[in-house]
């Protein structure tokens, strides 16, 4: 009697628990489905947006480029967006541009129906207000269709202007986008569509109708039925921007696999009864209570061996698997996917400069990042998913039974959306992206190792093309890497075969026309006379730690040529030479500075630092202390590319610097874009105010060089002047300083010097 009632209690919570993980499983696949709406209305409203507010967009409204319409946007450029609908209209009630490709041939542009144009006016001006900067998502019901579409006011890219049009872009309801929200949420959708009166246009079933009726009062806009024995279907209801019933989303979801465990697990609530009740007979007849004391310790160490073997094979940070459970996991899971002739996906991820948070917040606020980090991950993959930890910021899922390679990207897609949310770390709000590389089993290899090895420079080259996204792994990734190690091997034997050299490029006072400093740059020619770009090398240089090696050697050629101008009685100019983070980090430059100097017989005081802007960010106690240490040697700290890198610039009052260079990038047009004459307008004052010295980059026309003098630039190089050039030639020019100064409206053209004898 007490088993039977034992059985009846235990089946009926396993009844209520399963209907109820099936009623979760229903309206989490209904949530990612959602999501993936969400996603596409996000996506139309960031190609709004960057269309909207855009120089030229703002110019042809107000009738300053008839041609950007023909210019920018085709069947192809709309396609490439998702887009489907594209009007521009203003404020008075005339439209600018209207272009569909509904009905369209392939690669062609049509015009929207009177009756689209009518509806999609409207509810743009009510929706997007006249001083309104932001820009809006919604679903429309037109005659041919439900639209998603995104409206935002016209504007120039730095929000300035008279927004007095508005840009509207719109996708319908249709199948692609439909398959697009299956593929995302991996599992089959449809939409059924309501007529004006909120009824169905096909045929529902009564419970779905019953729903549908008390949901277009806001009550339950989620219903989950059961078809049968074997799936459910989900329903949730689509509004549109006024709130009135639109159509209805469905989802299946199939009910085998809870069955099936639902199966096994009463069989073995069955077997265990069993068993519990062999077991009392046996205790009441056989064992003694010494036997029982042994059984519990045995039992025990038993459980001991077990937590033991969990902990070894878990993280205990995040709880995850660890890399030892990975090495015995992954075999296995490859072995099932041989057998089921399936793929299967790994996935790479790293955190994009954790290293960061670990040195600014601590390692403390660092855990609660990766913790957290680990809880989205865990929730945003699929249940047959295996998330692990393989230690640091670096994290590997694997996906089984993947259909197509298409969903391994969908998979890394909703990682990388989930992710960049920003997250609350002990009062700081900050945003991590990861970097992601993928390898599929079995087209990308069919050992665990090569699966690893293939999805890790996948990764590498997702850091390579700037971090934040993600990349599949190609044959392709391999050569480049190979070509990185040998152009790494050749570098370090071209330091030891002295294949490199040092260039000088003169920097020049703006107004007396007179050189004031020059800049030591690295360039290397191969013993059979191949020119390897500094692009090419100095990157390198930088990841594989030879940036140390190779700074030191141009510090100690640029103190040599010092030493021999020196002896030579030449006229001497101070000379930078170009720093990096690391060399700061693993070397005492300003001990070796004075060695030198001391060394040859020069003085520190003709030694210039360049840094760059964002290795000047990292102001940490260690590098602030050696850029002091370099200026009490009377040297001095210049920041190059300034301007492009950060947009604040707190940190110029905490370091110890003397000299901006603005970045060529704004001095390029500056003569003609006066947004790049404002920003160097701008980086002036501020040097001015801070009392620093200005040095221009990559001057190239007498226009630019006007510029730079009236906004008031003390200094600057580029190729107008002079290209970089050997010692010998800018030991020509030096010899020149004895001359008397020139005139304004004398350039000095150093290529044009002769090497003095």
């Amino acid at each position: 009697m007490l088993i039977g009632g034992v059985f009846g209690a235990t089946h009926w919570i396993l009844v209520n628990s399963f209907t109820s993980i099936e009623a979760d499983e229903a309206h989490l696949s209904m949530e990612r489905v959602s999501q993936a709406l969400q996603t596409e209305l996000r996506q139309l409203r960031s190609a709004a947006e960057d269309n909207g507010q855009w120089d030229q967009a703002y110019d042809f409204v107000h009738g300053r480029r008839p041609d950007f319409v023909t210019e920018n946007f085709t069947r192809y450029g709309l396609d490439t967006l998702h887009t489907q609908v594209m009007w521009m209209g203003d404020d008075s009630g005339q439209t600018l541009v209207n272009l569909g490709v509904r009905g369209a041939s392939s690669g062609a542009l049509t015009h929207l129906t009177p009756e689209v144009l009518e509806r999609i006016q409207k509810y743009a001006s009510e929706l997007v207000p006249r001083n309104s900067r932001a820009s809006t998502t919604s679903l429309l019901r037109l005659p041919d269709g439900v639209l998603a579409f995104s409206a935002v006011r016209v504007s120039r890219s730095d929000h300035t202007g008279q927004a007095d049009a508005i840009l509207v872009f719109g996708h319908y309801l249709d199948g692609a986008l439909i398959q697009r929200l299956a593929e995302a949420s991996q599992s089959p959708v449809t939409l059924i569509a309501l007529d004006e009166s909120g009824t169905p246009v096909s045929a529902v079933s009564e419970p779905v109708a019953g729903w549908l009726q008390t949901a277009k009062w806001g009550h339950d806009e989620v219903f989950v039925q059961s078809r049968g024995g074997d799936t459910l279907d989900s329903y949730a209801l689509l509004r549109d921007v006024d709130g009135r019933p639109l159509g209805i989303l469905t989802n299946t979801v199939s009910r085998t696999t809870l069955q099936a465990a639902k199966r096994t697990i009463m069989w073995a609530v069955i077997l265990l009864l069993i068993g519990f009740a062999l077991l009392v007979v046996l205790l009441l007849t056989v064992i003694s209570r010494a036997w029982r004391n042994r059984t519990q310790a045995q039992r025990q160490w038993v459980d001991q061996q077990r937590k033991l073997s969990r902990l070894a094979r878990r993280d205990p940070l995040t709880g995850l698997p660890n890399r030892v459970h990975l090495q015995k996991l992954l075999p296995k899971m490859l072995k099932r996917a041989n057998r089921d002739r399936s793929r299967l996906g790994l996935l790479n991820i790293d955190l994009d400069h954790f290293k960061n948070v670990n040195d600014s917040l601590g390692h403390g606020s660092g855990d609660k990042l990766l913790a957290t980090f680990a809880h989205r991950l865990r929730a945003v993959v699929s249940p047959s998913d295996v998330v692990v930890r393989t230690g640091g910021d670096e994290f590997v899922v694997i996906a089984p039974m993947l259909p197509d390679a298409a969903s391994a990207d969908a998979l890394a897609e909703r990682i990388r959306t989930a992710m960049v949310v920003p997250v609350d770390v002990d009062g700081v709000n900050m945003v991590v992206t990861p970097s992601i590389g993928i390898s599929v089993y079995p087209e990308d290899g069919a050992e665990p190792e090569q699966l690893l090895k293939h999805a890790d420079i996948a990764l590498h080259h997702a850091k390579d093309l700037g971090r934040g996204n993600h990349q599949f792994y190609t044959p392709e990734m391999n050569a480049r890497l190979r070509e990185r190690l040998e152009i790494e091997r050749a570098l370090r034997l071209a330091l030891e075969r002295n294949e490199l050299s040092v260039e000088y490029q003169p920097c020049f006072d703006l107004q007396t026309m007179r050189p004031v400093s020059l800049e030591a740059l690295t360039r290397w020619r191969t013993a059979d006379g191949t020119y390897i770009p500094p692009s090419r090398f100095i990157p390198i240089a930088e990841q594989s730690g030879l940036i140390v090696e190779l700074g030191e050697w141009v510090l100690r050629t640029v103190c040599l040529q010092l030493s021999e101008w020196q002896r030579q009685r030449v006229p001497l100019l101070p000379i930078s030479v170009n720093i990096s983070v690391r060399q700061i980090e693993h070397t005492q430059l300003a001990t070796i500075v004075s060695v030198l100097a001391g060394e040859l017989g020069i003085d520190a005081n003709l030694l210039h630092f360049e840094i760059t802007e964002s290795a000047a960010m990292q102001n940490s106690p260690q590098h602030l202390g050696s850029l002091q240490a370099l200026r009490n040697l009377g040297s001095r700290i210049l920041i190059d590319d300034f301007g492009t890198g950060y947009s604040s610039l707190s940190y110029l009052k905490h370091l110890p610097i003397d000299t901006l260079k603005i970045d060529r990038a704004f001095v390029r047009d500056m003569a003609v874009d006066a947004n790049d004459a404002a920003i160097v307008r701008a980086i002036v004052g501020v040097a001015k105010s801070l009392g620093l010295q200005l040095v221009a980059e990559g001057i190239e026309s007498a226009e630019q060089l006007d510029c730079l003098r009236r906004l008031g630039c003390e200094c600057g190089q580029g190729f107008y002047f002079s290209p970089p050039v050997s010692a010998e030639s800018c030991r020509a020019m030096l010899w020149q300083l004895r001359g008397p100064p020139r005139s304004l409206g004398e350039t000095p053209r150093l290529r044009l010097l002769a090497p003095t004898p």
